[in-house]
């Protein structure tokens, strides 16, 4: 039933059921509840004040005495002689010892007598208390205590009830809003994933029907999405495949052309088209779905990365964290940042520091060169497929500017981020890798 219930209706019917509870809460406890007195403190503290007042006033302006103290709840009068029908009443002993104790204070000898009228004009009421206090002049006061307009349960009054369950039900309102919108928050961070990753992050249809709606139509667009990207790389694999067989008839026609500075350079440009057309497609590939995750230790890594670059050891300088640093992504993929970064880094200076370490739950590499660095103005494109830097860093030192798309494209799929920044010390740049550590979480 509730499947077919959309989320607008869901919520109105939750703030509906929240406000139907918090008065039927009101309901039963008006039905139910026992109408008490006052706190016996506060009686007795007024009936004091009230004694002290007429024994002061002139007899003539006792009226508007009366008037001013009297108010729904607790009526006052002077009386001659004791109330038609009036009984002591034991249970209110403790009211009646109480009220004694503060007139004695006031002037010792009064009597207080408090009970209930049975008869007359006021019946017999468990709510209605009568107290008689003797006066200065001779009269006694008479108190008509009732509790007839604050209802109170469990000695609270009813409003006071209705407030405190008015707030425990909008809580769980509250809650159950949030238990109906939480599929909306897993889509929210699933979408958000999308743009990082190209495999599909399938989410559970449930809430409400537009939302279920929502989801189907999410979960279909990642499959659409995931084939479209197969499709081009497919389609740039086939072009690549064949470019590569023209372009090797070509050079062995220019291998056999008499040697001269003509034929050089135009070797030369058919490698740097080969190469073009290898990193279009290893980019490409790298943003389908990729190879399977597993665990890698980098420091391992990038030591194997540094001997085969600079087997001798003089150009690439190591420092390597002590403990190990496990990543989770493909081998090949993790092999590819490494070797970007450190061949950008020899490619465009003469030396290279490499360290490692860990920060946050994150395991960081830090590649720094010696060259020319990069000005501000590129540090926004630089990560832009095909972008070259100029003049420090152009198309003279070979490569097709795509080495940093492809290191990023990599490190977003697997929860990673990159840095550049020029050196504060000398000249050269500062790439930052950081990866989550295995076993940490995104």
């Amino acid at each position: 039933m509730l499947r077919k219930i959309g989320i607008v209706a869901r919520i109105a019917l939750i703030v509906t059921a929240a406000l139907f509870v918090s008065q039927l809460v009101v309901v039963i406890s008006y039905l139910h509840g026992e109408r008490s007195p006052p706190p016996p403190f506060a009686i007795a503290k007024r009936i004091v004040a009230v004694v002290r007042l007429l024994d002061e006033t002139d007899i003539r302006n006792r009226e508007d005495v009366l008037a001013v103290s009297s108010v729904s709840g607790f009526q006052v009068s002077v009386i001659s002689t004791m109330p038609e029908g009036f009984e002591d009443d034991f249970s209110l002993r403790r009211m009646g010892v109480l009220t004694q104790k503060m007139i004695d204070d006031l002037e010792p000898g009064r009597s207080v007598r408090v009970g209930v009228v049975s008869s007359g004009e006021h019946r017999r009421n468990s709510s209605l208390m009568t107290f008689v206090v003797g006066l200065k002049s001779g009269e006694m006061a008479r108190f008509s205590v009732s509790d007839e307009t604050t209802l109170r349960v469990w000695n609270l009054p009813v409003g006071f009830l209705a407030g405190f369950f008015g707030i425990v039900v909008a809580i769980i309102a509250v809650l159950a809003v949030a238990r109906e919108t939480r599929p909306l928050a897993q889509l929210a961070r699933t979408v958000d994933e999308l743009g990082n990753r190209i495999e599909p992050v399938q989410v559970k249809e449930r809430g409400a029907r537009e939302l279920r709606t929502l989801i189907r139509a999410i979960n279909a667009m990642q499959g659409r999405i995931l084939g479209l990207v197969n499709n081009r790389t497919l389609f740039l694999g086939a072009i690549s495949h064949d470019l590569k067989t023209y372009l090797t008839r070509f050079r062995l026609r220019l291998e056999m052309m008499p040697a001269g500075t003509h034929r050089d350079k135009a070797i030369l440009d058919v490698e740097t088209m080969e190469q073009l057309l290898n990193d279009v497609l290893l980019f490409a590939n790298e943003s389908s779905a990729g190879s399977e995750a597993e665990t890698v230790e980098l420091n391992a890594a990038v030591g194997t990365s540094a001997m085969e670059v600079a087997p001798a050891g003089d150009t690439v300088h190591l420092a390597l964290s002590a403990d190990p640093l496990n990543v989770r992504l493909p081998r090949k993929a993790l092999r590819r940042v490494i070797d970007n970064l450190l061949s950008n880094a020899l490619r465009y200076g003469t030396h290279a520091w490499i360290r490692t370490e860990r920060r946050d739950g994150m395991a960081c590499l830090i590649v720094e060169d010696d060259g020319p660095g990069i000005e501000e103005k590129d540090m926004p494109f630089v990560f832009e497929p095909f972008f070259r830097a100029e003049p420090s860093r152009n198309r003279s030192h070979g490569g097709t500017g795509l080495g940093l798309a492809i290191v990023r494209q990599i490190l977003d799929a697997h929860g990673g981020t990159i840095t550049l920044e020029n050196r504060t010390a000398g000249s050269g740049l500062v790439a930052t890798v950081c990866l989550p550590v295995e076993g940490m979480g995104r």
